[in-house]
Order: structure tokens, then C-alpha cells, then sequence
């Protein structure tokens, strides 16, 4: 730039000198020298901005701020059959999510997850009535970050509550599906549109304290817990409102410990609180993890819910112990990143525990256990590739039909 702009003015310079020689009074070489101070004047001036208002000034802007990202889960699964009717042997693609974040400005984050189960929506229903697929908006919401122990988000977003509810994607546990106390006492993935502050104390604790919807206590049910008690984004059965919050202590190097809560009246007329408490932690030495999971739901008042199979207490936990077994030798070249798990847990969770309104519907096949062992092969931190084994249990008695069933499953999840 600068060789151009001393040629640009020489060849001005040049110029104007071959014409003051034949200039022939003082006036015509003044003339002459004040246009040649304006030409040089023009090539020093910076050339016009793009205007930042619908130029590709913006939208290099809005591009540069944005980022993209997601996960998926594509499975394969062999379902033992054992009277129940749910074997099978079946690819499906789980799960594909998006995410779309773009920073509005240097302290407003908009955050969004979009999600399509089992390949998309289609008309066709399960034998269970639902539909056989999803697409729906997880999360949309804005962050603002005001300070470190203080900020605040509303929208769309995942309820705080649990070991998983939070970090769902597929690298972030080991066993092919989500743990089952994670799916039927918190029903994961759980989002709800709501608002509240966010921050963190120091460098050990991160809280969150939030308003949302709340569940809808008629869907709950002994089967599924209170899992169908999700409801619609747009619907709010009664005009009460759900308290929840999470508290994330890391007390020292490779342990995390979280504590949340969430209470709400689930009932479309009358009082029913809904209150559920969990406890999760993790803790890992040398090449060792365990970690465990601990859930309890209190229902104030069945009856004003109409549903007639349910305790007044919901309770479970699992926990899991994991080994990295892949040799550092081979932690090089296309594998530098690699890593690899086997790994086994134990669940038991029970949806009849106290006074059940109907005591002809109390059964112990809603007392249910789950053994899960397997590997997990990360050739990458974004890849994980699992394999394991389900073994189902429960307390029924003889000739009622188990809710669950033995299965093995491979599992490519992957994150981006």
C-alpha cells in the first residue's frame, strides 16, 4: 500500500510540474498547486465503511459471533424377549441435536438446542400411543452476564435438577442409554420456559435459582414415575409456578458434588406439591472414576392429583465405577486424544413407596433394578463408541408382566 501510494504521488508530482512550466503567471501556479494538494489529500483518505446496518459489514459481524454445535446418539440394540412383547433387534437413530449460540453483544448470549428423536415426527403411533418420533426446541434463551456471582437467563432451558438433566450428550456418561432413574424420577431431558440469576462463589461453587412451569401431576403414573408430567411449553395447567435450583461444589481436585431441589404444585385444582430432591457426585483417582446418583420424590397429596397407583414417596440411585484400561503406549499419532472405559453400574428405583391411594394396584414390578456393563472407546474426546449389556429386574410376582427388559446395545455418540 504504501510503494502505491508514493508512485501514485509521484506520477501527481511529475505532472503538475510539467504543466507549472508553462504556467504563465503566478495565479495559474497557485491554482495548480492547491489542486495538486487535493489529489494527494484524496489518495491518503481511508476508502467509505460498508454501512454496519445490512451491509456485509453486519453480516460478516453476525457470522463471527455465532457458533454451531450438537451432538447424536445412533444405536443398535438386541431386546430379549420375555413375555412382555418388547423384543426386538432394530437400528435407530436416536437422536440428532443442533445447537445455535451467537453472542448479541459482549454480555447478551442467545442459547438454542434443537432436537429431532428417532429420525423426525411421523403420523404413525408406538403400540404405547405415542408417536413414533420428535422434533422440539430444548433450550432458547437469553443469557445476561452482569457479573461472576450474579447474572441472569430466561427462556427455554433444562431444568437444574439431577446428575444428567444438565450434561445429556452422549460423552458425558458411559452406559449406552441415560441411567433409568434419570428418565422416570427426573424426566431427562426436562426443559421448561422460565427465569432466573445464575452465577458463580469463588472457583469452587456455581448455583443456579430459577422460575418455571411446572409438571402436570395427573400424568404421573407407577410405570413412568413422573415422566409424562412434562407438558407442552405453551401450557401451564394451574397458575402456580415451580421453585428449582442447583448448587455445584467442587471441595477439592476431581471431586464434584451437586445438590438440587424442585418443588411445584402439580395439580389442576386444589393443592398437590410436588417436591424432589437429588444428590450426585463424582470422584476420580489416578485412572479409577465412581460416581452415584441419589433421587427422592414426595407427593404431597395423591389424591388430588386422581392418581390412585402412586406413593407418596418415589425414591433411587445408582451407582458406577469405571477404569481407563487404554495403555499410554498407544496414546499417539491418530490416538493422542484416545481413551478408553469398561465399566459397570447398579440401579434400583421404586415409583410405590408409602400410602397408595388404590392398594389392588400395588405391585413389586415397580420396585426395578438395573446391572449395566460394558466399554466405552473414545478415539477422540468428541466420539464416544459404546458397547454394554442390561441386566433387568424387579420384585413381580408370577404371571405379571415385567415393565423392562434384558438388552445389549452399541451406541455412537458423538458431540460438535
Amino acid at each position: 500500500m504504501k510503494k502505491s501510494f508514493v508512485i501514485m504521488a509521484a506520477v501527481i508530482i511529475l505532472a503538475s510540474m510539467a504543466s507549472m512550466a508553462r504556467a504563465a503567471t503566478v495565479e495559474e501556479l497557485q491554482q495548480q498547486v492547491d489542486e495538486l494538494k487535493s489529489q494527494v489529500k484524496a489518495i491518503k483518505a481511508p476508502a467509505p465503511a460498508v454501512q454496519e446496518d445490512g451491509g456485509e459489514g453486519y453480516l460478516k459481524k453476525v457470522w463471527d459471533r455465532t457458533r454451531f454445535g450438537g451432538y447424536g446418539e445412533l444405536d443398535y440394540a438386541v431386546t430379549r424377549e420375555n413375555g412382555n412383547g418388547k423384543g426386538s433387534n432394530r437400528f435407530d437413530p436416536h437422536r440428532i441435536v443442533l445447537y445455535v449460540n451467537s453472542d448479541l453483544t459482549d454480555w447478551i448470549t442467545l442459547n438454542t438446542e434443537l432436537e429431532w428423536e428417532h429420525g423426525g415426527v411421523k403420523d404413525e403411533l408406538t403400540d404405547e400411543g405415542e408417536l413414533s418420533g420428535e422434533a422440539a426446541v430444548e433450550q432458547a434463551f437469553l443469557q445476561f452476564k452482569l457479573a461472576r456471582p450474579l447474572n441472569f437467563k430466561a427462556g427455554i432451558m433444562l431444568v437444574p435438577l439431577g446428575a444428567i438433566n444438565l450434561y445429556h450428550e452422549p460423552t458425558n456418561f458411559n452406559s449406552s442409554e441415560r441411567p433409568q432413574l434419570d428418565r422416570y424420577l427426573i424426566p431427562s431431558t426436562w426443559s421448561e420456559m422460565g427465569a432466573g440469576v445464575y452465577g458463580s462463589l469463588g472457583d469452587k461453587v456455581d448455583y443456579q435459582l430459577l422460575v418455571m412451569s411446572g409438571l402436570d401431576g395427573t400424568e404421573f403414573s407407577a410405570k413412568n414415575g413422573i415422566r409424562e408430567g412434562k407438558q407442552n411449553l405453551n401450557t401451564d395447567m394451574n397458575r402456580n409456578k415451580a421453585i428449582t435450583g442447583r448448587l455445584e461444589i467442587r471441595p477439592v481436585t476431581n471431586l464434584y458434588t451437586n445438590f438440587s431441589f424442585y418443588t411445584a404444585n402439580s395439580a389442576k385444582v386444589g393443592t398437590a406439591y410436588t417436591t424432589i430432591a437429588a444428590f450426585d457426585g463424582k470422584y476420580s483417582i489416578g485412572d479409577f472414576d465412581v460416581a452415584g446418583e441419589y433421587v427422592h420424590v414426595y407427593q404431597e397429596n395423591p389424591g388430588a392429583l386422581g392418581v390412585t397407583d402412586i406413593g407418596h414417596n418415589m425414591s433411587g440411585y445408582w451407582v458406577e465405577g469405571a477404569y481407563h484400561v487404554l495403555p499410554k503406549s498407544l496414546k499417539k499419532g491418530k490416538l493422542a486424544d484416545a481413551d478408553a472405559l469398561v465399566f459397570a453400574r447398579y440401579s434400583e428405583f421404586d415409583t410405590q413407596q408409602g400410602t397408595i391411594g388404590d392398594p389392588s394396584k400395588a405391585s413389586g414390578r415397580y420396585d426395578r433394578n438395573y446391572t449395566n456393563f460394558g466399554i466405552v472407546f473414545k478415539p477422540t474426546t468428541t466420539v464416544s463408541v459404546k458397547a454394554d449389556y442390561q441386566i433387568y429386574d424387579d420384585h413381580r410376582k408370577a404371571g405379571e408382566k415385567a415393565l423392562d427388559n434384558d438388552k445389549f446395545q452399541v451406541t455412537l455418540g458423538f458431540v460438535f
